[in-house]
């Protein structure tokens, strides 16, 4: 097993597309990262203290999913794995691999044993290699393709019974037999009870010639049966409910009824497929007047007192304030969580957005802000929050296959929300988790507040209201159910704050240094709410004062802010694209397209959907016309 370090950076154990569960490419193999309670945490003692992120407000919308939780902790770096033996752990998947020299095909403990029988040492098999005198320890090859359900399942496709088809299978037919049938073949038919033969030995290979599934095939040395890979993402089968991620037990990989009766239950991908892997992730600016200033030594201290059970809540607070000499109203409202209660995303957002605005510097380290009143200088803006010094916590909860979830579900009973896809838990432990992975990351950034006003005299337009109505009701026949959800709560104010975020920083990479992969948007949006935050985080290129020094000068930041505008009115795709009814995934942007307003996938909140620049730029109803004119 790879249980030694994975070469890459942290914000990949925590982002869109990476965490428990999911698929990572190495520069080996590709791997599966496993719950981190196999990491090497201990549970509740000085070895977690030195993990623990402190963010109480997050925490506490947490609970209501996860009401035993009692600490985020950290990902571990490179130095914590040297120390401390705490480290993201990971088991090599898929689990079947061939050797390019000798083309030989065999499960993963299979070659393992080949590597010991040939008196190797163990030590130097990771990554896996050929046994073979002849191929000269060759290091071998993963097959590419995985199968998924909807529950969150993910395994190899049965490869051992792949040449043995029943006699029902059309697919390995001759082309000149069958090249005159227009019907579509079903997916390859296998015979479950049995292998080809008693003494199986399956080779691997690929024709030079033929560049199509067909021309890959699976052959057993011995009896000769071989079939090719045509027709596989046809291939249909009753999920097996593997669970990979959650590591080995007594020698043998977690495994649970799938549940899924519907028939086909499972789909074959690509292994590098996004849509293998979906992380179910919230993420929360630290705001100091919402924290316990308890420290984190004697959390862990009134943590394992309330875990053994001996002292009533009184007794802890009187021990701890008298050994600690700490307020016993801190310890106090430590053990009280309080009413836990569902908190929207808007009203989340809401409690960060009015601190910016509303709060003054506080005397903290952690954050540094000022709020700019640019309401004369720039055109459309009220007011702008520079932000030298900002602190986000991004937590991962679950994580789904096939499909994604909105933010808002995240939290949501299973049997509340819309979906059909099942979450998978990061823990074992499941919803009684104690703790849960976590990112802590320090940046920068510009917080612009658009002119109310004239936001709300703009947004009553009838053609903007049927602008956004269009994408609405392209929503309708999304495949995904997350597109309709999020389309159901659209508004007008909400498409033009997006696709000017998604503007602006395609033009501040122009201008701060920052390449637009390293910016990131957090939008504020609702009948209260009118703004948008755009960021740079350390684990990307750092932050270096590029961003929120723009604000020092308000006649340059408004010559950027004039240029992203002017630059949306020319896009190399139109007028296509500035007259479209629908493009991009479900059809859910208008007058946006990769050539002028989409952004890289880990910029945008919204997956690069509900944009439309004609919002901002039409002569008539854009939110900027005037300033176009």
């Amino acid at each position: 097993m790879p249980n030694d370090k994975i070469r890459h950076g942290r914000s990949k154990h925590i982002s869109n597309y990476g965490g428990v569960g999911s698929l990572i490419e190495t520069t080996d193999n590709s791997v599966i990262i496993e719950t981190f309670d196999n990491w090497g945490y201990s549970d509740l003692n000085e070895k977690l203290a030195h993990y623990i992120i402190k963010d109480d407000r997050l925490l506490q919308r947490l609970k209501n999913r996860f009401p035993n939780l009692k600490h985020l902790v950290s990902i571990p770096t490179d130095r914590d794995s040297f120390l401390h033996q705490v480290r993201p752990k990971a088991n090599y998947f898929p689990k079947w691999f061939y050797c390019t020299y000798c083309n030989r095909f065999a499960f993963y403990s299979e070659w393992k044993t080949r590597w010991r029988s040939a008196g190797k040492n163990l030590d130097f098999f990771n990554p896996p290699k050929c046994s073979n005198r002849d191929c000269k320890e060759n290091h071998l090859e993963q097959l590419r393709f995985v199968m998924t359900c909807s529950n969150g399942h993910i395994h190899d496709l049965p490869w051992e019974y792949w040449n043995n088809r029943l006699a029902s299978d059309r697919n390995n037919v001759e082309e000149n037999e069958d090249e005159n049938k227009i019907e579509k073949l079903n997916g390859p038919q296998l015979d479950y009870t049995k292998k080809c033969c008693d003494h199986q030995d399956l080779i691997y290979k690929i024709s030079r010639e033929n560049t199509e599934l067909s021309g890959i095939w699976i052959e057993c040395k011995n009896c000769k049966k071989r079939a090719n890979l045509k027709g596989i993402f046809n291939f249909e089968k009753k999920c097996d409910g593997k669970k990979y991620w959650l590591g080995q037990l007594n020698g043998k990989f977690h495994e649970e009824e799938c549940g899924i009766t519907m028939q086909p239950s499972i789909s074959v991908k690509l292994k590098t497929s996004n849509s293998v892997y979906y992380a179910n992730s919230l993420s929360s600016l630290f705001i100091p007047e919402l924290q316990n200033p308890l420290s984190v030594e004697i959390r862990i201290d009134i943590d394992n007192m309330v875990e053994s059970e001996q002292f009533t809540t009184e007794q802890i607070v009187q021990l701890i304030s008298i050994q600690k000499k700490i307020d016993k109203e801190l310890i106090q409202q430590y053990l009280e969580s309080g009413e836990i209660k569902y908190i929207p995303d808007n009203v989340y957002r809401q409690t960060e957005y009015e601190y910016f605005l509303e709060k003054e510097q506080p005397d903290n380290k952690q954050i540094k802000f000022r709020v700019i009143d640019c309401s004369e200088q720039i055109h459309g803006y009220s007011k702008l929050v520079k932000i030298d010094k900002l602190k986000k916590t991004t937590v991962q909860t679950s994580f789904t296959r096939n499909e994604p979830i909105d933010i808002d579900s995240i939290l949501q009973d299973q049997t509340e929300y819309e979906y059909s896809v099942q979450r998978q838990s990061v823990s074992k432990n499941n919803f009684d988790a104690k703790t849960l992975p976590a990112l802590e990351s320090y940046g920068e950034g510009i917080l612009f507040v658009l002119d109310k006003s004239k936001l709300e005299q703009w947004e009553k337009q009838q053609y903007v209201i049927e602008r956004t109505e269009k994408i609405k009701s392209n929503a309708k026949n999304a495949d995904w159910k997350s597109h309709q959800i999020i389309a159901k709560t659209l508004t007008p104010r909400k498409v033009l704050i997006h696709t000017l975020s998604h503007l602006l920083i395609r033009e501040l990479e122009y201008v701060c240094g920052y390449p637009s992969s390293s910016l990131s948007e957090r939008l504020y949006v609702s009948e209260t709410m009118h703004g948008f935050l755009i960021s740079a985080f350390d684990g990307t290129d750092g932050y270096l004062g590029g961003l929120s020094n723009l604000c020092n000068d308000l006649e340059n930041l408004r010559k950027i802010i004039e240029s992203a505008i002017f630059r949306a009115t020319d896009c190399s795709s139109d007028p296509i694209c500035i007259e479209s009814e629908g493009q991009g995934v479900g059809q859910l942007n208008l007058a946006a397209c990769h050539s002028c307003s989409l952004t890289p996938e880990t910029t945008c909140e919204l997956s690069n959907l509900y944009l439309d620049r004609n919002l901002l730029i039409d002569n008539e109803i854009g939110y900027f016309n005037t300033m176009i004119e």
